[in-house]
């Protein structure tokens, strides 16, 4: 009897202690697992409430950079249009005392131009009224046109479109070979070489000359800004 309360005695503190071991696993487990979950959860929550504070920081700083940049830029900007607005100024200034230059040697070789004409015009003209001057003065005047001419266009050449220099050529070599001829042919003998091609000679002076004389007159006006 004793043998078996001994057993019985035994075997239910064993199974106590072994109840108790589950017991304390369980416990243990159970805490463990919910301290985990604690701060694992406190841990999220850190990390999300980091995480919120970087992006708000992130996002602070971007926007703020983004400004630097714009003001930056914006004066930048200004700078450039200060500089743009200055440079078309100074084109400006440049292109009107460019313009006023041009101006000036236009006038000057249309006067000189429609001097040489009417030099030769009158030279080679073929009725001389009394009174009126002397064709070896006319001759000698004829040629001092034809100088001046030349003498100052030819410097200056470059304010003009070469378009219009040919056409000024043309006709400063048409007067001169116009000049040449009739001092050679007719004036040479004192007028009385060929009456036809003295004609021939006047003709042309109020024919082909004037004309061209008349266009390079139109381009001398349209290049002023007179487009009439």
């Amino acid at each position: 009897m004793f043998s078996e309360f001994l057993l019985e005695l035994i075997t239910s503190a064993t199974v106590s202690a072994v109840l108790t071991a589950i017991l304390i696993w369980l416990f243990k487990t159970t805490v463990s697992e919910r301290l985990k979950n604690a701060i694992k959860n406190e841990y999220d929550q850190k990390l999300e409430t980091h995480k919120s504070k970087l992006k708000a920081r992130t996002d602070a700083g971007i926007e703020t950079h983004k400004a630097q940049l714009k003001s930056q830029m914006d004066v930048e900007i200004e700078k450039l249009k200060s500089s743009l607005s200055i440079a078309a100024a100074e084109r400006n200034i440049k292109f009107s005392k460019l313009h006023e230059k041009r101006a000036s040697v236009i006038a000057e070789t249309y006067s000189l131009l429609n001097e040489l004409y009417r030099a030769v015009d009158n030279y080679v003209k073929v009725f001389e009224p009394a009174g009126g001057k002397p064709r070896k003065e006319r001759c000698k005047i004829a040629v001092k046109a034809l100088q001046a001419l030349r003498k100052y266009y030819s410097k200056r050449i470059i304010f003009l479109p070469q378009s219009m220099v040919e056409k000024i050529r043309k006709i400063d070599i048409e007067l001169a070979k116009t000049f040449l001829e009739f001092a050679n042919d007719i004036d040479s003998q004192e007028g009385t070489g060929n009456t036809k091609q003295w004609y021939k000679i006047f003709e042309r002076m109020k024919g082909e000359i004037k004309d061209a004389f008349g266009e390079l007159e139109n381009e001398f006006r349209k290049l002023l800004g007179d487009d009439s």
